[in-house]
Parts: structure tokens; sequence; C-alpha cells
């Protein structure tokens, strides 16, 4: 839910804020290595002595992950420290949850900040149906005093909506450790995915993380090879909020996804990232040319049918995208599907060529009837 809120309602930019200052020699030391990135750059991963690693989260935060039994090299003292690999998390995003799944690790987590009805992860629902996993209360409204009964070795978390960073500052106050998981903010699909090797730190699962991206990397690729030569299908993806319409802007994540998948958004001269709000008007004289429109919401969320969206934007019933029936949303379990960017690709990829895909099923992108 928090990643339809930022592409589709704010445009935000990450600003790192500054760590935690450490002694003059943690400056000095040189550690003895670096968790090498190919995409993501909200975060940081510097491998010290004694099998510590050294970790600037998605806030610029500093923390130590120590093995457990361990020390704290000589320098890195005052940080806070969490031992590794982890046992017992609260995840504050489902996407969180998302990229735990292919590591292995949804046996892990303690506490969640989404009720058992929104969530489309099978082993986190049942979790919070039969009680190993606590329901804390929305983000803006946790409730602090079950977490700390949960007694969790980290809680992840995210900042810069929804509360988030309301939520952080009390949790860091209570003593909880608390790491900054801001995959939302990267506008690569694979930056954003590549945050697997954030979670992963924390478990001492580096190598899972990196074998699985490169998979999905190698996919990703594939896919681009088989669309190279392929003309581009010209594609609107919106959203009407509140009687509002937003639009993903240029550069932002939605944008260079459609790119990925052998579109060609029709406002990709939209400058800047996150999103943009236009009016009704303003649509309408952009998609005239449009082949495919990706409405940005799921039929959980209201929006069955392009009925719904004609109610709230009649102007658009004459567009040649909603005559012939090319109308497409989100499923139910896109949000929480940030493992699945080869499957989101290639759903995107089938409907902009279904020439090139014949018989594919599509999973992470649904047609939308008419009423």
């Amino acid at each position: 839910m928090r990643r339809y809120l930022s592409v589709l309602m704010v445009v935000l930019l990450l600003a790192l804020l500054a760590g935690c200052r450490t002694s003059s020699s943690t400056s000095e030391k040189a550690p003895a290595g670096e968790l090498k990135l190919a995409y993501a750059k909200g975060f940081k991963i510097e491998y010290l002595d004694k099998g510590c690693k050294l970790v600037t989260d998605g806030d610029g935060k500093k923390l130590l992950l120590c093995p457990r039994g361990g020390k704290p090299p000589a320098g890195y003292e005052n940080l806070p420290v969490v031992y590794t690999p982890v046992k017992r998390v609260v995840v504050l995003s489902t996407t969180e949850a998302a990229l735990l799944k292919p590591l292995g690790e949804l046996g892990s987590i303690v506490g969640v900040s989404t009720p058992a009805k929104d969530w489309y992860i099978t082993q986190v629902k049942q979790g919070i149906e039969e009680g190993r996993i606590t329901y804390l209360g929305k983000l803006e409204a946790l409730d602090y005093e079950k977490i700390l009964a949960l007694k969790p070795d980290v809680v992840f978390t995210f900042t810069g909506a929804m509360g988030g960073d309301q939520a952080a500052a009390r949790l860091r106050e209570l003593g909880v450790p608390v790491a900054v998981d801001n995959e939302w903010l990267e506008e690569n699909p694979l930056g954003r995915l590549e945050w697997i090797k954030f979670l992963a730190t924390f478990y001492n699962k580096e190598k899972e993380a990196e074998s699985f991206f490169a998979q999905t990397e190698k996919k990703v690729q594939e896919l681009a090879d088989r669309l190279k030569d392929a003309p581009r299908a010209k594609v609107v993806w919106v959203n009407v909020w509140g009687g509002k319409v937003y639009v993903p802007r240029g550069n932002s994540y939605t944008a260079q996804l459609i790119a990925m998948a052998g579109g060609d958004y029709l406002m990709k001269n939209l400058e800047g990232v996150g999103s943009a709000q236009i009016t009704p008007e303003e649509f309408y004289r952009q998609a005239r040319e449009a082949e495919v429109m990706i409405y940005a919401s799921s039929p959980n969320y209201g929006v069955k049918s392009v009925s719904d969206i004609l109610k709230q934007a009649p102007l658009w019933k004459d567009l040649p995208v909603i005559q012939q029936d090319r109308v497409y949303c989100l499923a139910p379990d896109y949000w929480q599907s940030l493992d699945a960017l080869d499957r989101q690709l290639q759903d995107l990829a089938a409907i902009f060529h279904p020439d090139k895909f014949p018989g594919h099923q599509l999973q992470q992108f649904l047609p939308l009837p008419k009423a």
C-alpha cells in the first residue's frame, strides 16, 4: 500500500541523514570490504573484523551487526548493535516480507503493522490468525508496549511517509534496534529489488540474496533481448484519488518499469521522479494515442471495473484504449510481490506485445471488465 502512495500521491526525494558519530579511530579504520551494489543507492554494508558488519541504512543511520556471542571491534563500541543471525523481527512494511520470502525467513517475523485481512502472503496471514505473529496496529498508531514485549532482534521499517519517521524515532527512544529499509525511494526497479541484500545481511544470507538477485537480473536481461526489435506500445499509467488525477513522472520507478517491458510511456516528458497531478482534460489529450492503460489500483481498493473509473472521469469514455478494452489494473497482491519483478515485467510485456507472448497467463496485472 505504501508503494502505491509513493508512486501515485507523493514526490519524495531521498535525503540521507547524518549517522551517529563514532570516535576518531572509527574513521581511520579501513573496512575489510564493502558489499558491491549494482543499482541500489540507499544503503551501504561494510565488512569489519570479527565477522562484524557496519550498516548504513536508508536513513543514513549506522548500526553494527555482530555474530551472536561476539563483541564489536575497537572503535565501534558506541554504535547500536544487532546480533546475527536475527531470529525475531518486526516488519512494518509488506514489501519487507516480500523480500524475506526468497530468503526463506518469513518464519522469523513476530510482529507486523498490517492486519491479517490485508495480507496475501499466506505464511504471514496464517501466522497472524494462529497467533504466531502479532498485529501491532497501523504504523501511525503502533502499540509500542506490544513491540517491547516481543523483544525483537530488530525492527525493519521505512521513513518518509505515513508516520514512518515518527515510528522510527520512537523505537530508537525505547532502545529497540531499528533498521530503515527505504527501497521504495529507489527509482530503478532492480534497485528496489536489490534491497534484498540489505535484509539478507541481518540473516548472514548474503550469498542467497546475491544468487536470487542475479537470477532475476538475468531474466530481466533476457526479456530485454526478446523485446529489442519490437515496436514499443504506447502506454498510459494513471490513478484517480479523491477526484484528482495522478500519473508517474518521466524518470520515476513506474516509467522505468514500462520502458523495461517494451512500452512507450506517453507522459515521459513530465520531468522528475514520483508522481504528478494533472487535470482530467490534460490526461485525455495525452491518452488519445494510448494502446494500453494501466490503472494503478487493484479491485480490493474499490475500482472493480472501467465504469468505476468513468464515474470519476466521465470525459475519458471516448478514449480508444477504453473503447477497445485495453485497460488493466494491479493484482491484489501486487504490492506484496516486490520479489516478483521478473513476473511483473513479463506480464507487462505480454500486455504490450501479446503477439510475442501467446498463451501467457497474467499474474500481477488483471484486465479490467467494462462493468
